[in-house]
């Protein structure tokens, strides 16, 4: 009997030293980088510029530029997810450029070729720069547009950073996709959905910081804001999306609910009909300048 005792204590107590070690590093828990060079440009017949640029604390980050073919209708900023970096991400805007946006993704700290070590505040101020150096891409390539992408991570990123940025009067355009609002809400979610992890989930409120999360922005998101939620995202459930939309006060304001959806996948759905649809909202409620 007490050899049982002690085997479930120790369980216990090994499972709540895993929780901590994994809460107190949102480095682990959040941010998963890579180095790797996932799919090189050339390899679609693509031209990217490589943008080198400091963050707001001096921190060399990295990202790519890709042109707009034809006429130039404005430039698009990607605020990627929490793995791999933007050699994997950028797939999924690249689109873009065939319908008259400059693409501009960029790396936070620690992805591929952005030097140091991702936390909240520190890629708050990676966000801050990366705005900035959009706006500057934007002017010096044809003007138009200026449309703040956050897909997942990125969103909460995007958000959060948007509202302290000196160009947020020229961002005209803002979407969320598959993406959250409270680091603390999205932990909790996950840990209680592993069965053997559901007691500690608790933890995530003790454990995570929302200092910078973009829930406490959400009041000042003003821009006209497309939110999407996949119906079958097991990633980032449809539910933290909505949430979003229902918060901002937005005056326009869109929720797209993909019912094949998965995470971060509209424009591969549906025959193209989602990459249409965002075109046609774009040009319906932010006219070209």
């Amino acid at each position: 009997m007490r050899s049982w005792v002690f085997s479930q204590v120790s369980v216990k107590t090994v499972s709540i030293l895993l929780l901590v070690m994994i809460f107190s590093s949102c480095t682990h828990l959040f941010y998963q980088p890579s180095h790797l060079l996932f799919l090189d440009p050339e390899r679609l017949g693509l031209q990217e510029q490589d943008i080198d640029f400091k963050s707001q604390d001096g921190t060399s980050l990295h990202g790519w530029f890709f042109k707009a073919k034809g006429k130039v209708k404005g430039t698009v900023i990607q605020f990627h997810g929490n793995a791999q970096n933007i050699t994997s991400h950028y797939v999924s805007l690249i689109w873009l450029i065939d319908h008259g946006y400059n693409l501009f993704t960029f790396d936070y700290r620690g992805y591929g070729l952005s030097k140091g070590s991702p936390d909240q505040e520190k890629i708050y101020q990676d966000a801050l720069a990366a705005l900035e150096v959009g706006d500057d891409l934007r002017i010096k390539h044809g003007g138009g547009r200026f449309i703040a992408y956050g897909q997942s991570l990125g969103g909460n990123i995007l958000l959060r950073s948007l509202p302290d940025s000196s160009v947020k009067e020229k961002v005209g355009f803002v979407v969320q996709d598959s993406t959250f609002a409270s680091y603390q809400d999205i932990a909790f979610d996950r840990v209680k959905s592993v069965w053997f992890l559901f007691p500690f989930s608790p933890l995530s409120y003790l454990l995570i910081s929302d200092k910078m999360a973009s829930e406490k922005v959400l009041n000042k998101i003003h821009w006209p804001t497309l939110v999407i939620v996949g119906q079958k995202d097991k990633v980032i459930p449809q539910k933290f999306g909505k949430e979003i939309f229902k918060k901002i006060p937005a005056e326009n304001k869109w929720l797209w609910k993909i019912p094949e959806g998965g995470h971060i996948d509209v424009f591969h759905r549906g025959n193209g009909i989602y990459r249409k649809k965002f075109l046609d909202l774009v040009d319906q409620n932010y006219p070209e300048s």
